[in-house]
């Protein structure tokens, strides 16, 4: 009995031992948090807690944090625009990239982003990143107009279309008339959650992280030891994001057909605007496309991606659409660790090879073109 009784009380001095470091661990360090320390939140309505729209702090500079990535140094210049913290030469013609968290370089250096490298080959130019993460093609085209009526010297807008922006704009961003800028919709920012969750959310995260790191263990030992296991038949990389490529609309958890036409006819309204003020103002169009690596796998048989935006970019008479779909499939044929050489580990965002592969597609284009 003693000896039982000597047993759960190390038990309960362990486990709140355990359950102490923990707190420590998630609410006074960074590691494993999705920090963007250079986001600013504007609170349109006016409601407390109510976040509305957000783009980036100007002069910022900062760490950010991602779950599977190193901490890396984040710079943003007075503009709002991620760069690589050395001064600019306003005088040099401009090469503008507007996109999401793909073109800002979500997880990787400034100088290992596709922007980033562009500019590292391209120095008489100025490069300006305007991609910010969870941003759609309605606030690409905010951000190009905005640069257009403030800067001139403009030669080439690079425009990276993503099949999140379907998401987007279907489900997590809605025009207001009032407003120039779309706003969040609420459900996408805060949902209404009971107690246990909120102490959940905040906390628990060295558990969390030791699952997650755990899982990609046993994974990867399931891919070294186990025959037969093949990347191409991994379920586990289907998402909800690019599957309505693959998979019908009415087996989707959040697209509709009346959302996704929806969405369809925003993303050809808002590209041809920012094909209407380039060419106004003498700059060539350019649309950028690549795979995520779900559709390395199971291709396009509901929705074909590619053609879709080759028709909007013919439609609306597009310099020229760099499409990464078949060099990303010829590196996924030629290698069996094509997922962990192009994107981050539990993730679809692109690692410094990925950005590389694209950055030198567009040297390509720029070469043609000089």
């Amino acid at each position: 009995m003693k000896k039982i009784k000597k047993f759960f009380t190390l038990l309960l001095i362990y486990s709140f031992f355990i359950i102490l470091g923990d707190f420590i661990f998630s609410n006074f360090t960074d590691i494993g948090k999705i920090n963007y320390n250079c986001f600013q939140y504007f609170n349109l309505d006016h409601k407390k807690n109510k976040f509305h729209y957000y783009d980036l702090k100007k002069n910022c500079s900062a760490t950010e944090s991602q779950r599977t990535v190193s901490p890396y140094k984040v710079f943003i210049d007075n503009n709002g625009y991620r760069y690589s913290g050395k001064k600019r030469d306003d005088f040099k013609n401009k090469i503008l990239f507007a996109g999401d968290s793909q073109t800002y370089g979500y997880g990787v250096k400034y100088q290992d982003s596709f922007p980033g490298i562009v500019a590292s080959k391209n120095t008489d130019y100025e490069i300006y990143n305007l991609g910010v993460p969870g941003y759609g093609i309605r606030m690409y085209w905010n951000r190009v107009e905005d640069f257009f009526n403030q800067n001139n010297n403009i030669t080439h807008v690079i425009v990276t279309i993503d099949m999140t922006d379907i998401i987007d704009l279907a489900y997590s961003w809605q025009e207001i008339p009032s407003t120039k800028y779309p706003v969040i919709k609420s459900h996408h920012i805060k949902k209404e959650i009971d107690n246990w969750d909120k102490i959940k959310d905040s906390n628990f995260k060295g558990f969390r992280l030791l699952t997650f790191y755990l899982r990609n263990l046993l994974r990867s030992i399931k891919n070294k030891l186990i025959d037969g296991y093949d990347v191409n038949k991994d379920t586990s990389l289907k998402s909800e994001i690019a599957n309505f490529t693959y998979t019908d609309l009415s087996q989707h958890s959040i697209l509709d057909k009346i959302k996704f036409e929806r969405a369809l006819n925003d993303i050809d309204r808002y590209y041809g605007k920012i094909v209407e003020i380039s060419r106004k103002n003498n700059a060539k169009p350019y649309l950028l496309i690549f795979p995520w690596p779900e559709n390395l796998i199971y291709g396009q048989p509901n929705f074909n991606w590619e053609i879709f935006l080759a028709s909007v970019c013919e439609k609306h008479k597009c310099e020229k659409m760099i499409n990464l779909f078949d060099k990303f499939n010829t590196i996924k044929d030629e290698n069996n660790n094509w997922k962990q050489l192009i994107f981050i580990d539990d993730d679809i965002h692109l690692k410094k090879f990925g950005n590389l592969i694209i950055a030198n597609e567009i040297q390509k284009v720029l070469k043609d073109i000089n």
